[in-house]
Order: structure tokens, then sequence, then C-alpha cells
């Protein structure tokens, strides 16, 4: 039998991250058309298109509902539950936009066993401001 010598020393180093240390992306500093098929940018820019168009859940501020409040028979109007809750923070009112939503959606929710249907976030009674008929009986004149 052979003797062998086992050399064990310090393991092979080993670079990990999207791009190894060195190596340049195909595609960094080159204008998309010299690098991506013209249908696909098509494709993309259509597809931007349509969802600015429809409101893409995935792009901030397209979903917006304006909304109304309505707190001791006064209206105040709202862009978005969002900003209501951001506005009514500022004031001192402590109220999130969940709970916004909720209420103008009439969401029932469980507690130790009971059904309840959230009426009110924050003092307010909120509804979409395009239903009036819903809230008009509830504006003092």
């Amino acid at each position: 039998m052979e003797n062998y010598e086992l050399n064990i020393g310090a393991p092979p180093k080993r670079i990990s991250g999207k791009f190894q240390k060195g190596l340049i992306p195909f595609n960094k500093g080159v204008p998309m058309k010299e690098w991506m098929d013209g249908r696909k940018i098509r494709r993309v820019v259509k597809n931007l298109e349509i969802g600015r168009k429809l409101g893409n859940c995935l792009l901030p501020g397209l979903n917006r509902i304006p909304i109304v409040g309505i707190k001791d028979g006064k209206i105040t109007a709202f862009a978005s539950a969002v900003d209501a809750a951001k506005i009514l923070k500022a004031k001192g009112i402590a109220v999130c936009d969940r709970n916004i939503r909720a209420c103008m959606r009439g969401r029932e929710y469980k507690n130790n066993g009971y059904i309840y249907v959230r009426k009110k976030a924050g003092g307010y009674q909120w509804f979409v401001a395009d239903e009036i008929e819903k809230y008009k009986h509830l504006i003092n004149n």
C-alpha cells in the first residue's frame, strides 16, 4: 500500500450574489432595444398602458376611491381611505384606512361567537362618495 498525503487546506473561495465578482451582466449600460426583442418591448408598453387605464392594484394610487365621512351631521370629503386616515391622524383622531374600508363595505367580523358589522371608524360613518342615496338622510341641511 502506498501512503497518500492529504493536503487539507482552506476550501476554494466561493463568491455568491447575483453577479459574480468581475463579471458584468450582458445588458448593463446597453439600451433595451439592443437586447430585447421588438415584439416584447411593444407588449410590455401595451400592458403598462392597459394597466394604467384599468387601474392595476400593483401601481400605487390608481385604485383610489373618493369617500365621504359623516360626523354629527357634517360631511367631510376625502380623496381616498389612506388620505382620510393621514389627515385625521394629523388632527389627533386615531383611525386606520383598513377600518375605514371595512365600514364602507359593511364587512362582518366575529368576536366571541357573535357577528358584528362595523358601522363607524374614528367617530365617522364612511361611504363611497358616489353613493349619495345611502348617506343623504344623515346630513343636516
